[in-house]
C-alpha cells in the first residue's frame, strides 16, 4: 500500500512536515539500512544507540523520507546530508511513532481482525498456540505472532522476535488479512510494550498470566517489569484512532502482582486454579477439579454457576492454568464455554514446551523452554507428579542478562531434581565456568543441594547426552531452557544446537545399537 506522506501524517496534527505533502510512501522502517524509494526512516531513541545517528546512513540508503524528534531536528543539519530526503516528519517524539505509521500506512489491519493479545513472564507462548486453534475454530483462519514463528496464512516465517517492531508487526497483519485470516493471536513481551512497538494496536482480549523475575537486565525492577506488562491494557481501552469497541481483560486472579492494576471500566474474566483468597477481585472462571498423567490432562471449571469439562493432550500442571486462561479469554470474547472447550481439545503439542519423547531405556525426556526459576520449578514440579522414578536435569542460564537470576534457577533445581547437570544455555559474551558457577552457588546454598548429586558439564550436548545415559526406567530426564531454539550464542557466534535434536539424535543412535 502507498500514501502520501502528507495523507500519512494527517491523523497526528502534532506531526510537523517539511518538504512535499506527496511524496509517496510505501514503506515504513527503524533499520537505517533498509532505503530505496517510498521509504520512511524513523529515528527511534534506544538503550544502546540513538536512531538519531543513523539518519545519515537512512538517507544514503536511499530512504525518501524521514522521521525525526524535533527536538532533535536543528542538530541533525539535514540540509547538509548528501542526497537529502525529499521529507522531514518532526515529533514531539519518536518513540511508538514508526508502528502508528505503518499501522496508518497498512491500512489499520488491526480493525479487521479478532485479536488476542497475550502477556505474562511463563505461559504466553502456550496460552497464544491455544488461543489460535480456539479462534480459527469459533471465529475464522487465524494468524499468529510470537516466540517460535509468524503464522500469516503463507508458510510460516522464523521469529525474529517474540513481538517484532512495529513496522513489521503491522506488516504481518496486513499480511493476515490479504490473505483472508479473520482473527490473530498475539504474544506480546514486556520489551515490545515498554519501548511502544505496539502502539495503537487494538486488541479484542488481553490475556495476563503470571509475574515473576525476568528481564531484570533491562527492567530495573520488579515494579517497572509490571508497569511494562500493564500497558497492555492500554490495547483494550477506547482510543481516538480506534474504531472496534473496548476490548475484553482475561486475567489470573491468583496473581499477587496484578491487584496493582487499574482495572476500572474493562470487563475482566478473572480465572484460578485453585481456590484463592485474597484474589484480584472475583473469580469468574474456577478450575473445581483437575486430574493429571501422561496420557493428557482433564479439568472441570464452574463459570457463571455452570460446570465446564475440558480434555486435552497437554499435559502438567502449568498446563493447566495454560488452559484456564485461554478459555477465560474466549469467555471475555463472548464465545460459549462449551465451544471454547471442544476447540482447545485440539491442540496436543506446542513446540519447545514439555515436548516429550520416550527413551529406549523406559525413561522420558523433556524438552522445555523454561529458563526463569519459577518456570524451571514449575516444569519440574509437573514432571514430578506424572513419574514414580527420578527426575533428572539439564539447565542452564544465559550470558549477558539478570545475573541475580542465576542462583535461583540453580536453588529452583536443587528442590526440584534428583539428579543434576548444570551446563551452558546462550552464554554470549561471558564466560561460560562463570555463569554455571553463580548456578552452582545456588544450588549448594539451598538445603535439598547439598544432598543432592549434580553435574557441572559447560558442554551442553555432553550435558544432555550423560542425562539421558543416566536415566533408567520410570525416570524423566527434562532438559530446560532452550525449546524450540535451534541456535547457541556463543560469543558472537550463532550456533547450530537444538536440545530436541540432539534429544533424537541419541535417541537414534541408541536404537541402532540394539
Amino acid at each position: 500500500m502507498a500514501l502520501s506522506i502528507g495523507r500519512l501524517c494527517e491523523p497526528w496534527p502534532e506531526l510537523g512536515l517539511e518538504g512535499s505533502p506527496d511524496v509517496r510512501i510505501t514503506a515504513v522502517t527503524v533499520d537505517s539500512r533498509v532505503g530505496g524509494p517510498g521509504v520512511l526512516f524513523v529515528a527511534v531513541p534506544g538503550n544502546q544507540r540513538d536512531g538519531h545517528d543513523f539518519v545519515p546512513a537512512a538517507v544514503a540508503a536511499g530512504c525518501a523520507a524521514v522521521a525525526v524528534d524535533a527536538a532533535r531536528r536543528d542538530r541533525l543539519a539535514l540540509d547538509t546530508v548528501a542526497g537529502r530526503p525529499a521529507a522531514v516528519i518532526t515529533a514531539p517524539g519518536t518513540r511508538g511513532l514508526a508502528g502508528r505509521l505503518a499501522r496508518e500506512l497498512a491500512g489499520r489491519p488491526d480493525e479487521s481482525l479478532k485479536l488476542a493479545g497475550v502477556t505474562g513472564t511463563n505461559g504466553k507462548t502456550t496460552v497464544a498456540f491455544l488461543l489460535q486453534r480456539l479462534l480459527a475454530d469459533l471465529v475464522g483462519p487465524c494468524g499468529l505472532v510470537g516466540t517460535v514463528r509468524y503464522e500469516t496464512g503463507g508458510p510460516p516465517q522464523p521469529a525474529s522476535l517474540t513481538t517484532p517492531a512495529g513496522p513489521l508487526l503491522f506488516g504481518l497483519l496486513g499480511e493476515m488479512v490479504a490473505r483472508g485470516r479473520r482473527a490473530a493471536a498475539l504474544e506480546l513481551s514486556s520489551h515490545a510494550l515498554d519501548q511502544e512497538r505496539v502502539a495503537d494496536l487494538a486488541l479484542d482480549v488481553a490475556v495476563l498470566t503470571n509475574l515473576s523475575r525476568d528481564h531484570l537486565d533491562y527492567h530495573r525492577d520488579l515494579d517497572a517489569y509490571l508497569q511494562a506488562k500493564a500497558r497492555i491494557l492500554e490495547l483494550v481501552r477506547p482510543a481516538r484512532l480506534r474504531k472496534k469497541p473496548p476490548g475484553a481483560v482475561a486475567l489470573n486472579a491468583a496473581a499477587p502482582a496484578f491487584a496493582a492494576l487499574d482495572l476500572q471500566d474493562l470487563h475482566v474474566v478473572r480465572y484460578a486454579v485453585n481456590a484463592v483468597s485474597g484474589s484480584v477481585g472475583p473469580v469468574d472462571l474456577q478450575v473445581t477439579r483437575s486430574r493429571l498423567g501422561l496420557d493428557g490432562t482433564r479439568l472441570s471449571l464452574i463459570h457463571d454457576g455452570a460446570e465446564v469439562e475440558l480434555s486435552s493432550p497437554l499435559v502438567g500442571r502449568f498446563n493447566v492454568e495454560n488452559l484456564t486462561a485461554a478459555l477465560a479469554a474466549g469467555l471475555a470474547l463472548g464465545l460459549p464455554a462449551a465451544d471454547c472447550a471442544r476447540a482447545l481439545a485440539g491442540v496436543a503439542q506446542v513446540p519447545g514446551r514439555l515436548e516429550r519423547m520416550a527413551l529406549p531405556s523406559g525413561a522420558l525426556a523433556v524438552v522445555d523452554y523454561a529458563h526463569t526459576p519459577e518456570a524451571l520449578a514449575a516444569v519440574l514440579a509437573a514432571c514430578r507428579e506424572l513419574t514414580g522414578g527420578r527426575l533428572l536435569a539439564v539447565f542452564g542460564c544465559g550470558g549477558d542478562r539478570d545475573r541475580g537470576k542465576r542462583p535461583l534457577m540453580g536453588a529452583a533445581a536443587a528442590r526440584g531434581a534428583d539428579l543434576a547437570w548444570i551446563t551452558s544455555d546462550n552464554p554470549r559474551g561471558e564466560d561460560p565456568q562463570a555463569i554455571c558457577d553463580a548456578v552452582e552457588a545456588g544450588f549448594l546454598a539451598e538445603p535439598a543441594g547439598r544432598a543432592r548429586a549434580y553435574h557441572k558439564v559447560l558442554d551442553r550436548a555432553t550435558a544432555v547426552g550423560e542425562a539421558l545415559a543416566a536415566a533408567g526406567p520410570g525416570d524423566i530426564v527434562v532438559v530446560a531452557g532452550k525449546g524450540h531454539e535451534d541456535y547457541q550464542i556463543v560469543g558472537a557466534q550463532r550456533r547450530h544446537l537444538d536440545d530436541r535434536e540432539l534429544v533424537r539424535d541419541w535417541i537414534a543412535e541408541r536404537s541402532q545399537r540394539g
